[in-house]
């Protein structure tokens, strides 16, 4: 398992203050991974206008392997443009989707295959699969540590 990690928080350009909401989630994601012994970068791309750039000029001079990116539904275009940044740079590298917005698609992808239809859910799980080198539904405080491994599944519902 590679000891470099990068967690990077998706820009929320649909508030006024992208600094008013702290986002905990990923922050405890990056604790169990130092307290587990691994060297976790934090790029917070809130309130930064060129953060495509930013995310491309980081991602070509970090050791990780892994770059985990949280975001809600609002911040998936940001998250979407961040995963081409990085490929850009790091065609090599392992690309997590993390957060409330691939939690609640895989919750109404599981209600929709009860009910054996394919809506919405399962077309926007297609796109992010097809985005996305793993996806982790759900804590991702235990999850992380399926994700970093080298045949992790794409999707985690963790």
């Amino acid at each position: 398992m590679p000891d470099n990690v990068c967690l990077i928080i998706a820009p929320s350009v649909f508030l006024l203050d992208e600094r008013v909401f702290m986002s905990l989630g990923i922050l405890k994601v990056a604790s169990v991974l130092e307290n587990a012994g691994k060297t976790v970068e934090m790029l917070d791309l809130s309130g930064i206008e060129n953060f495509e750039e930013v995310a491309e000029i980081h991602a070509s001079a970090s050791p990780a392997k892994h770059f985990g990116i949280t975001a809600t539904t609002p911040q998936m275009p940001a998250a979407a443009r961040i995963a081409g940044a990085i490929r850009k740079s790091r065609p090599d590298a392992k690309i997590i989707l993390g957060g409330p917005h691939i939690t609640l698609v895989n919750a109404a992808f599981k209600k929709e295959k009860t009910k054996k239809i394919k809506g919405r859910a399962a077309k926007a799980l297609n796109i992010l699969k097809k985005t996305f080198d793993i996806l982790v539904a759900g804590d991702g405080e235990e999850a992380i540590f399926l994700a970093l491994k080298e045949n992790a599944p794409k999707l985690i519902d963790a």
